[in-house]
C-alpha cells in the first residue's frame, strides 16, 4: 500500500517549500546552460526515437501498410501452396524441404512484417 506521505514527498522538481514551480522558459534556459549538447549526460535528450511526420505521411504510410499486408498474405497462401505441392510426396527429405521452406518464411517474412507494422504505428 501505498502512503500518501511517501506520494507527498515525491517530486520531479527540486525546490524548496513557497518557490514557484518552473516555467517552459526556465526548464529551456535550464537546459541550454547545461552544455550537454543533446547528449544523455544531463538526462534532457530523448530517450526514444520517435518519427515525426505530417498527418498526411502517416495517413498515405497506413494505407501503403494495408496494401503490404495485402500482398503478404498472397505470398503467404503461395507459399502454403508450394508446401503442399511438395509434400504430396511423402518422402522424409520432402517434409524437410517443406519445413524448412515455412520456417525461413516465419523467421524473414514474418519478421520483416513485424518491423514495418511497428515502425508504421510510431509515425506522429
Amino acid at each position: 500500500m501505498i502512503k500518501l506521505k511517501d506520494i507527498l514527498s515525491e517530486n520531479v522538481w527540486e525546490r524548496k517549500f513557497g518557490e514557484s514551480l518552473p516555467t517552459l522558459s526556465s526548464v529551456i534556459e535550464k537546459h541550454n546552460d547545461c552544455g550537454c549538447n543533446e547528449t544523455t549526460s544531463c538526462g534532457c535528450s530523448v530517450k526514444e526515437e520517435v518519427v515525426t511526420e505530417g498527418p498526411d505521411d502517416a495517413r498515405k504510410a497506413k494505407k501503403e501498410l494495408q496494401k503490404l499486408m495485402k500482398v503478404e498474405g498472397k505470398l503467404r497462401d503461395r507459399m502454403y501452396k508450394i508446401e503442399q505441392i511438395i509434400l504430396q510426396d511423402p518422402t522424409t527429405g520432402n517434409q524437410t524441404l517443406a519445413r524448412s521452406i515455412k520456417d525461413s518464411y516465419k523467421k524473414n517474412v514474418t519478421q520483416f512484417m513485424r518491423e514495418v507494422v511497428s515502425i508504421v504505428k510510431r509515425i506522429k
